[in-house]
């Protein structure tokens, strides 16, 4: 089964500028995915944490094409932990832009043969420690595995596929320790953990999890998009179809342990594909965790707030978003009391998160960005968690 959001291949990166004059602002970082113009580009906004007001403030010419359209829960574009290298992922023509922050000069686009990213999208990630970067890529059905160089430029390791069976693999993320690579096998409905080698940044398959064999997803399907994982290893999956995975990451076989189906078909919002743990829930594995739901373009739509506790996740309130002409939902991600989420066309929308979990749009409503091709998916930068 696709994912039926094949219509946002879009990453915000966090853009941390080093500069006096951006150390205290917050920023919300587009890849605006754009396959019509002469260059895709990345906008970048700040954001007001009094009033949750966007503004752009630059935007940025990749050289490339993106690919007008993707997975929701994929995340195209990171920025290193130093804050010294950003990149943006140009599906169409298969190349990443790396650019040097903060001045944001360009370094340069890098592609190989090995490694097609045309439509329909795919994802990114990058080490803690910022010495490799890991792209899925829709066309090869395959990952490329990237060094980064001191100068933000990118030397080629070698492009994989996941022993579960090349797919789209819509969303990767590597785990906080830096060891490991978990990525979602959508359609073939499996989860796959690579070994990350610390020196070469080559990739060792461990394994994947069978999600069809497991109880609840047998019956109903789990269809794997976004991941979230806490720093204690446990990874909260959204699966697409009203319903959500839990799993432990361990070190040896198996890999994932006590796989735990989550029913989310109480609540009205339709199809998950993206998860963002509160930074409570990610430092403690306790605390709010947010599912963004696309609505398939004709489904009720918007954010559920639950809670992560020992025990596992519990459904608290949701959020239909119904402002016209949005029909579609997509990343959603939040910093202080203040959740961004991403909407059809190509709206960007902030909300004040309520102490019951509800969210109340700002004052400003949605903001349009001009030059995206679609809906957007995002980094917060800083990164709060």
């Amino acid at each position: 089964m696709k994912s039926p959001l094949v219509i946002l291949a879009l990453v915000c990166v966090v853009l941390i500028v080093c500069s006096t004059g951006f150390a205290a602002t917050t920023y919300v970082v587009t890849n605006d995915d754009n396959c019509d113009a002469a260059s895709n580009t990345s906008s970048i906004y700040t954001l007001n944490t009094t009033t949750g007001a966007l503004k752009l403030a630059k935007t940025l010419q990749t050289g490339g094409l993106g690919n007008c359209g993707g997975f929701f829960s994929g995340a195209q574009s990171s920025i290193t932990q130093d804050t010294k290298c950003l990149y943006i992922a140009d599906g169409l023509t298969s190349d990443i832009a790396a650019f040097k922050v903060p001045a944001l000069t360009k370094v340069g686009n890098y592609t190989n043969a090995a490694v097609n990213g045309n439509y329909p999208g795919g994802s990114m990630a990058l080490t803690p420690n910022g010495k490799f970067l890991y792209v899925s890529y829709g066309g090869t059905f395959n990952i490329g595995a990237w060094q980064r160089n001191a100068d933000c430029s990118l030397t080629f390791i070698n492009a994989y596929v996941a022993k579960a069976g090349a797919d789209t693999y819509s969303n990767l993320v590597v785990d906080p320790s830096g060891k490991g690579l978990i990525v979602s096998v959508t359609d073939l409905q499996a989860l796959e953990l690579f070994l990350i080698d610390q020196t070469t940044g080559a990739l060792t398959d461990l394994g994947f999890t069978d999600l069809t064999q497991v109880s609840g997803c047998a019956a109903n399907g789990c269809f794997p998009t976004g991941i979230d994982i806490t720093k204690g290893e446990l990874a909260i999956v959204a699966t697409g179809y009203n319903n959500a995975v839990i799993t432990q990451l361990s070190p040896s076989k198996p890999y994932f342990t006590k796989v735990t189906y989550v029913d989310l078909s109480s609540v009205t919002l339709v199809n998950d594909e993206t998860v963002w743990l509160s930074s409570a829930a990610y430092k403690t594995g306790v605390g709010p965790v947010y599912f963004g739901f696309s609505g398939d373009g004709v489904d009720p739509y918007g954010v559920m707030t639950a809670s992560l506790s020992s025990s596992g996740i519990t459904i608290g309130p949701s959020t239909q978003i119904t402002t016209s002409p949005s029909t579609l939902i997509g990343m959603t991600e939040s910093t202080g009391n203040w959740m961004v989420v991403s909407e059809w066309y190509n709206q960007l929308q902030t909300f004040k998160i309520n102490g019951d979990g509800t969210l109340t749009p700002s004052p400003q409503g949605p903001v349009v960005d001009a030059n995206a091709l679609g809906a957007l998916s995002f980094f917060i930068s800083p990164n709060t968690r």
